[in-house]
């Protein structure tokens, strides 16, 4: 096959070109990269030098720069694209219905990469949430360069700052503390625990394994619940409830592991941060709308909310500013899926889809439109 009648494909965003199965595909297409700039120029193109692309690879930024892959971005596609085939999980900025009306695929990576390195950041908050080692992280210093020292200031201070949600320390340090509580929240061990996950496909199952290997009671929030089968195979004992609010009572640990939508939208708001009675700690790893930040800072400065631990925020990019610098809250940049071994993954499962379509007559794998 020449380069003039290979099958083009425009490469939107990174990927690691020294992964075998792309130097398989870079045999088999003409691969043109392309850095997005603006949504006229990406038009401009569009109806010029890359009128005869049939695919595209949309790595995880994609066309977010654009505001997705809809309006007058579709409306000026190339004649000839088939297919889009995406890296995330999420597809929120392309309009599928309006691709398929054009025949053009759509399909993006399901969380098979993701849910392993999701659910271990799920861990490490909930051991955080539970034993508050960034705590201890934050005090043993050069100045306080002494173990015993510092619990004991932790531990002779009996009031945490909830208003601020700072740990804060008194008195001279002297004499012992085992270090089971800091500042009269005692450092807990997660087992024996209700962890509340809402949203269970795959990664919640994954995170599901995780804490009950903790030792954890794991509960799920559903709109369905799994069949005995589902269920069965598992491997730990899930307790299905149909709303959050039918956790209420014993809920310790609300993880967040679904996706946004007009029913999810600020499913956590100030009615329910009251309605659970005992204080909690809560793990956001879904999408940011889900929890209504405002009411989420009043909880933490109440008491009510003990630990929160964010990966994802309502106003993504940005962050409510008042979750910044607080000992209560642990924030990761949207991270959770972040290893390289799941960047690969996604990159191979994406350039299948673009073989299968293009070449093997297929319908591409994961459509989503």
């Amino acid at each position: 096959m020449t380069s003039a009648s290979k099958p083009k494909v425009l490469f939107i965003g990174d990927l690691n070109r020294a992964l075998p199965e792309y130097k398989r595909f870079e045999t088999k297409f003409e691969c043109i990269s392309y850095q997005i700039t603006t949504e006229d120029e990406l038009i401009a193109k569009f109806e010029s030098e890359f009128s005869d692309i049939e695919a595209i690879y949309g790595a995880w930024l994609g066309f977010v720069p654009l505001g997705g892959f809809r309006d007058k971005i579709l409306e000026h596609a190339p004649q000839k694209l088939k297919v889009i085939s995406i890296c995330s999980v999420g597809h929120d900025g392309y309009d599928g219905e309006t691709m398929r009306s054009k025949n053009i695929t759509l399909t993006n990576v399901p969380s098979t990469g993701a849910a392993e390195p999701v659910a271990d950041l799920v861990l490490y908050n909930t051991l955080v949430s539970f034993r508050r080692f960034n705590v201890f992280l934050r005090f043993l210093t050069p100045e306080n360069n002494h173990t015993v020292k510092v619990r004991k200031l932790l531990d002779q201070t009996k009031d945490f700052d909830s208003v601020h949600g700072t740990a804060v320390v008194s008195g001279d340090g002297k004499g012992y503390s085992f270090g089971e509580y800091t500042n009269n929240r005692g450092n807990l061990n997660p087992r024996g625990h209700e962890a509340v996950i809402i949203g269970f496909g795959n990664i919640g199952k994954t995170i599901g394994k995780k804490l009950s290997d903790l030792g954890m009671n794991i509960h799920y929030v559903k709109r369905t619940k799994l069949s005995v089968d589902e269920e069965s195979k598992l491997g730990y004992k899930a307790t299905y409830h149909a709303d959050v609010l039918d956790t209420k009572a014993f809920a310790d640990l609300i993880v967040i592991a679904c996706p946004a939508t007009p029913q999810t939208e600020h499913l956590i708001n100030a009615k329910v941060i009251e309605a659970i009675e005992n204080s909690f700690r809560i793990i956001n790893i879904g999408r940011g709308v889900i929890i209504d930040e405002e009411a989420l800072v009043a909880g933490l400065k109440s008491g009510k909310v003990l630990f929160a631990g964010l990966d994802v925020f309502e106003k993504e990019p940005a962050v409510h500013p008042e979750l910044f610098g607080r000992d209560d809250v642990l924030l990761t940049p949207h991270i959770g899926a972040s290893t390289v071994e799941n960047f690969d993954h996604t990159a191979v499962e994406a350039l299948r889809s673009i073989e299968n379509v293009l070449l093997e007559g297929g319908k591409g794998f994961n459509i989503v439109n």
